[in-house]
Formats: structure tokens, C-alpha cells, sequence
């Protein structure tokens, strides 16, 4: 009896979470999902480039996850600000007008990711040492296409989730995600195919994954993008309009985390560009913590009705969120680098440097979450050009120069200077979205 009753309750909770409800999830609630989904494929990505890295060469593993930065970045520069407007945009649409939008973006997204995946593989390609020798492999370059086209099309499944205020569905495909390049990697792996493509086919696996997941949770729920009425140059027109005074914004504050693997990789060995991705990802599971609270803001922000006073309470639970997180990967860090191996145990070093830099980008998010949804671009992407200035252009001598502690310090001091003037302007913003 318990044991149906319990099956009954899952299979409840399970339609409820695919299910999107009329109504939206609380700011706080919205954090912590849209937090969720975000670390969620990070926390399977730890066991992911544990095996990678325990079974790899560390010459492919380094080159590897060099192809999955290049892949990141193109999403990060394809989505040409169009996830950020749909935060904006999406919350004052009726029904048609929803799904209208979500195929116009969908489409966008889709074919802009394209032509910059294939841009910068050419890029690349030229310039020849680092991931421009991975493209000698054709599968390795159809495997990077696919990655960069089906994470583009999630991470605007994303951000549609978010503006319904129904983060938890990304938080499904998230988990889907995960274990499905986990499970693909270890086919790989037991198949004795031992290669760059591994990861990345990987990759590119749990994305279509997540892709064909987060449409089937759309069109079950009666609300599936209308791609005759979406699929239209005006619509697209219409929405690159905002979108692009979101691009600048989105690509200062993302591109550069991105890039930094990419400058480790043409300027140090492939063993240290493994060793900074390994690290580089376990950050990158708190820095969300802080971005999904200034997503969240700005969907809040853009609904009717909603107030400024929601910036304090959004700061709040990311400063919260985000101790805790980094005092966790403080913690368990060192350990999982230990376990990893010597290449990567001495890397530990480079957590105390960047995990107050994760501190100090919860004050820059909700910033740039109030800037978005006030569309106070020019300001805010200021900051993130100058934080992207500081961190990028001397990354190339730096690393020569100190190595992975330099990259880390150089980050940190970027961080610091964006986190100061967003705090100064957060207080003056304070007195309300007029300024």
C-alpha cells in the first residue's frame, strides 16, 4: 500500500515539475532553481572530467576541454543578447504573443550560434596552435557544431523557463543533460575510444538531450513555440531590437570566462589547460548562484507591478547562496584535485583566489539585472567592458609571466573593480528606477 502511495506522490510531483503552472515561482524560489539547473549538469561535469581526466591522455584532455570552451563561448556570443530580452519581453506577452516570441528566439538563436561557431572555428583554425589543431579531426569539428547548436537552443530553453518563472523545468533538462553525457563519455570510455571526441561528442549528446526534453515540457503543456507565426523575418526583426541592446552586456560579462581557457591554451602546456578548466568548472558551478539572482531580478522586474525594493532581497539570498557554495568548494576543492592526481592537486592554490572574486560578482549580477530590466545598457555595459578589459587583454602576458595564479589574481582584481562601481551604483539606483 505505502509503496503505491508513494509512486502515486512521485508521479504527481514529476507531472507537476514538467507541467508548467499558470502561476510563477516566488524570486527566491526562481533563485534557487534556476541555481539548481545551472550546477546541477556541474555536479555530474565533476565525475564527468574525474573519468576524463583519470582515463585521458592529458595532451587530449587539455585540447578536449579546449573544444568544449570554444563551444561555450559561441554560446555565450550567438545568443546575440536575445536570452536576456526574451527575461524582458516574454513576462508582458498573452498567450500567441509567448509563443510567438519563443520560436522567433529559438530560431534566432539557432542560426546566429551557427555562423559563430563556424567564424570562430575559422578563427582558430588560422591561427593554428591551441584548438585550431582539433579541426584536423572532422568528427571533431561536426561534434563542436552540434555542441555549440543544441547548448545555444538550452540555454534559451533557460531563459524562457525563467521568464515564466518556472525554473525548475530547466532544472529537469539540466539533470537530463548531465547523465546523458556522463552515460555517453562512459560508452566511450568502455568502447576503448579514448579521443578529444569523446568529450565533446559527449557534450554535444546531453544538449540534444536537453533540447528535445525542454520542447516536449513546452508542447505538453499547450504552450510549444508557433513557428509559422515565429519563424518570420519581421518577428525576428522585432526582437533583435532589444536583444542587441542586451548583446554588448551579455558578451563583456560572459565572453571572458570563456576566453580565458582558450588564452591558457595557446600560451601554456595542454596539461595546465586541463588543470584550469578542472578548476575553472568548479567555479563556475557557484558563479551561478550569483547570475541566476540577477536573472531572476530582472524577470521579477519586468512583470507589472514589481518594485526595486525586490534588488535588496535578491542580493541577500545571492550573498547567502554564495558563501555557502564557496565555502564548500573551499572545502571539498583540494580534496577532488587530490583525488584527480599530482597533475592537479597543486592547483588547489587557486580556489582562495577565485572564490572571492564569486563573492564580489553577487553585488555586479543584481546590477546588471537592474540595468536589464530598466534597459540601462550603456552604464552597465561599461563596467562589464572594463571588468573584460582587465581580466582578458594582459591574460596573454600574465600567464606567461605567473602561470595559473597570475590568470587567477588577474580575474580576481577584474571582479573587484566592476564589484565597486556596481555597489556605487546599486546605492544610488537605490532611490528608484528613475534614477
Amino acid at each position: 500500500m505505502w509503496a503505491g502511495f508513494l509512486l502515486d506522490s512521485g508521479r504527481a510531483t514529476f507531472r507537476k515539475i514538467v507541467r508548467p503552472a499558470a502561476e510563477g515561482r516566488s524570486l527566491a524560489g526562481s533563485t534557487l532553481w534556476l541555481t539548481a539547473a545551472r550546477v546541477t549538469p556541474m555536479a555530474t561535469g565533476f565525475l564527468f572530467w574525474f573519468l576524463a581526466a583519470l582515463t585521458l591522455a592529458p595532451k587530449d584532455l587539455g585540447l578536449g576541454s579546449a573544444v568544449v570552451a570554444a563551444a561555450l563561448l559561441t554560446v555565450q556570443a550567438g545568443m546575440l543578447g536575445v536570452g536576456p530580452a526574451t527575461l524582458t519581453l516574454l513576462p508582458s506577452q498573452d498567450d500567441a504573443g509567448r509563443r510567438r516570441l519563443m520560436a522567433t528566439s529559438l530560431a534566432t538563436v539557432g542560426l546566429s550560434s551557427l555562423a559563430v561557431a563556424t567564424a570562430l572555428l575559422l578563427i582558430t583554425l588560422g591561427l593554428g596552435p591551441g584548438v585550431g589543431q582539433a579541426w584536423d579531426d572532422a568528427a571533431v569539428t561536426a561534434g563542436f557544431l552540434a555542441a555549440a547548436l543544441f547548448a545555444s537552443t538550452a540555454y534559451q530553453l533557460d531563459h524562457i523557463n525563467v521568464a515564466q518563472s518556472r525554473a525548475d523545468l530547466a532544472l529537469v533538462r539540466s539533470l537530463l543533460q548531465g547523465l546523458t553525457q556522463l552515460a555517453v563519455l562512459l560508452f566511450c570510455l568502455a568502447s576503448g575510444y579514448r579521443t578529444v571526441m569523446a568529450v565533446i561528442g559527449a557534450v554535444a549528446a546531453g544538449a540534444v538531450g536537453s533540447v528535445i526534453l525542454g520542447m516536449h515540457q513546452l508542447h505538453r503543456a499547450g504552450i510549444g513555440p508557433r513557428w509559422k507565426d515565429g519563424v518570420r523575418l519581421s518577428e525576428a526583426t522585432r526582437l533583435l531590437g532589444p536583444a542587441l541592446r542586451n548583446y554588448p552586456l551579455m558578451l563583456a560579462d560572459r565572453a571572458p570566462g570563456y576566453l580565458l581557457p582558450l588564452i591558457v591554451a595557446a600560451t601554456l602546456s595542454a596539461s595546465a589547460t586541463a588543470a584550469w578548466y578542472v578548476v575553472w568548472m568548479m567555479a563556475s558551478a557557484v558563479f551561478f548562484v550569483p547570475q541566476s539572482a540577477g536573472y531572476s531580478l530582472q524577470a521579477k522586474l519586468a512583470a507589472p507591478g514589481s518594485e526595486l525594493a525586490l534588488a535588496g532581497r535578491a542580493l541577500k539570498i545571492s550573498l547567502l547562496l554564495t558563501l555557502v557554495s564557496g565555502g564548500v568548494l573551499l572545502g571539498a576543492g583540494p580534496i577532488f584535485l587530490n583525488v584527480l592526481g599530482p597533475q592537479y592537486a597543486p592547483h588547489w592554490i587557486l580556489l582562495p583566489l577565485l572564490v572571492p572574486a564569486l563573492i564580489l560578482s553577487c553585488t555586479t549580477q543584481i546590477y546588471y539585472g537592474i540595468c536589464r530590466a530598466y534597459a540601462r545598457f550603456a552604464e552597465s555595459t561599461a563596467v562589464a567592458v572594463l571588468a573584460a578589459v582587465v581580466a582578458v587583454i594582459p591574460g596573454t602576458a600574465v600567464a606567461h609571466a605567473y602561470g595559473l595564479p597570475g590568470i587567477s589574481a588577474l580575474w580576481l582584481f577584474a571582479q573587484l573593480s566592476a564589484a565597486v562601481i556596481a555597489a556605487t551604483r546599486l546605492k544610488y539606483l537605490a532611490r528608484g528606477p528613475g534614477g
